[in-house]
């Protein structure tokens, strides 16, 4: 028997979030330096503004004389921080890769009910669609920079070890039960969800805007938890119907 979803803990249910947090803080605090040089300065400056660049214009299309406009800065001084514009993508990457191990290896032992996988998963979506000009069109990405190919690999099997971790806690805990045989298929298919839906998002052409889509996509995920709850299924899906709405109106 699944435990029932009290849906009014959802917005109290932040602790795994302050947690992660605050792991991010330390963690970056135990590799920087206490004054950071104007070279460093820099450097971050050049990254900043790229990735905004290439979230808004697309990455593709940019230049690494196109950078050095945006940034106000002679190419000549963009070269000699980053030799053109892959190192700049490897770098973009480097902070990415950092924050999801950081993200993903906190979800185990630290997801025990619905309301946290809630969280847990909006805060991974969150931190993709920080760098979502990666996940636009991942395939192709992956093609004009083979060097990333194997860090994406890695990434895509941390995800799968996360949602794994997610579904054996949430079992523990009685508040789903997944049959075995069904259990491979399910993390697949919560795997492409988290993985191809900013793809999917530019295939439509929709308009939302970036709140508006990481809810909608939380909701996507959620549901797929929904026929394994037991009885306690009909009231989760109204549960979660309501506070998506809830969500969305914020």
């Amino acid at each position: 028997m699944v435990k029932s979803l009290n849906y009014d803990n959802l917005g109290r249910s932040n602790s795994f979030h302050i947690d992660l947090l605050v792991s991010n803080i330390l963690s970056r605090q135990a590799i920087l330096p206490l004054g950071e040089p104007e070279e460093m300065k820099t450097r971050d400056r050049i990254l900043d503004v790229s990735l905004a660049l290439f979230n808004s214009e697309g990455e593709a299309k940019q230049t690494a004389v196109d950078i050095a406009n945006a940034l106000d800065m002679s190419p000549g001084n963009l070269y000699y921080h980053f030799k053109g514009k892959e190192p700049i993508i490897e770098a973009l990457f480097d902070r990415f890769e950092e924050e999801m191990q950081i993200i993903l290896g906190g979800s185990h032992g630290a997801v025990t009910s619905i309301e946290d996988n809630w969280v847990f998963v909006y805060i991974v979506l969150e931190e993709i669609y920080d760098f979502r000009f990666f996940y636009r069109n991942v395939g192709d990405m992956m093609e004009r920079y083979p060097g990333l190919a194997n860090r994406f690999r890695k990434i895509l099997a941390m995800k799968r070890q996360a949602i794994e971790n997610v579904l054996a806690q949430l079992e523990k805990q009685d508040i789903v039960d997944v049959d075995r045989r069904l259990k491979a298929p399910l993390v697949q298919q919560m795997l492409s969800t988290l993985t191809f839906w900013l793809s999917h998002d530019l295939i439509e052409g929709s308009d939302r805007d970036g709140p508006a889509l990481i809810h909608d996509t939380v909701l996507q995920f959620m549901l797929l938890v929904v026929p394994y709850m037991g009885d306690a299924g009909t009231e989760a899906l109204g549960g979660m119907l309501d506070r998506h709405r809830d969500l969305s109106k914020a």
